[in-house]
């Protein structure tokens, strides 16, 4: 009964907890704007009412303007909290009890860097250096010292596997081509889900960005060779699917 109530309360979090993160990206790195809690107009500045703070149902009962200046107010913040959502959903079905808020907790995380990764092309080592020994420490309730070490080296193959490309592209393009945060972020995947998932979560990685690059495409952004994708959000939906999947397909086999 009480792992039924923590479900429930996660899922109606979710979308508010997803609005936090979304204002929280969008101002990073000013954590003392982050910690004022201060929602705001980016336009006009005005302090948003809570009626205006309802996660989704603001955005579609306001047009996606806000009620002062008319200003759009970027899409971004309904496609966070739906996310946020999301990662709770999966956490929910994938997960019992304390599992699944560590779950939901890690897809946050995860949801705040690659926002920030979109905005400004960077992963705040707050977010891929925390993951590290968090991974790790849920391996050791999970499994054990035996989990811990697997999950270790798992996370140094994967920083050291996209490390080893950045550097060798930078030798041969002359420039950065993918950064360290990157590495970083796989890392963190190995930590949490394991050697077995790094192929996985590279692949998934690699997909989500390129349909994003192929939505952007359909949209009029054409890209050329030259142009910069962040690679951050794709391979944060693969580090949660990868760890979240076995354990939802897990009572199907």
């Amino acid at each position: 009964m009480i792992s039924f109530y923590l479900d429930v309360f996660l899922l109606a979090a979710s979308p508010f907890i997803g609005s936090f993160i979304t204002a929280s990206s969008r101002s990073w790195p000013d954590w003392i704007r982050i910690a004022s809690g201060r929602s705001s107009c980016d336009a006009c500045g005005r302090r948003l009412s809570p009626l205006e703070l309802i996660p989704v149902v603001s955005f579609l009962v306001q047009r996606g303007k806000c009620r002062s200046c008319g200003a759009p107010v970027s899409w971004i913040h309904p496609a966070g909290e739906l996310l946020a959502l999301l990662a709770g959903i999966l956490a929910v079905l994938a997960f019992d009890g304390g599992w699944t808020f560590a779950a939901a907790m890690f897809g946050w995380i995860l949801l705040f860097g690659a926002l920030v990764d979109i905005r400004t092309f960077l992963l705040p080592d707050v977010v891929t250096l925390g993951l590290i020994p968090a991974g790790l420490g849920v391996s050791y309730l999970a499994g054990g010292l035996e989990a811990v070490s697997l999950n270790g080296l798992a996370a140094l193959i994967g920083f050291a596997s996209l490390a080893v490309i950045s550097a060798v592209y930078k030798r041969l393009r002359g420039r950065d081509g993918l950064g360290l945060g990157d590495a970083k972020l796989l890392a963190a995947g190995g930590a949490w889900a394991g050697p077995f998932a790094l192929p996985w979560i590279v692949m998934l990685g690699a997909g989500a960005t390129l349909f994003i690059v192929a939505i952007g495409h359909v949209l009029g952004r054409k890209a050329t060779a030259d142009t910069a994708v962040p690679l951050g959000p794709g391979l944060a939906a693969g580090c949660y699917l990868a760890y979240c999947l076995p354990s939802l397909v897990q009572p199907l086999t």
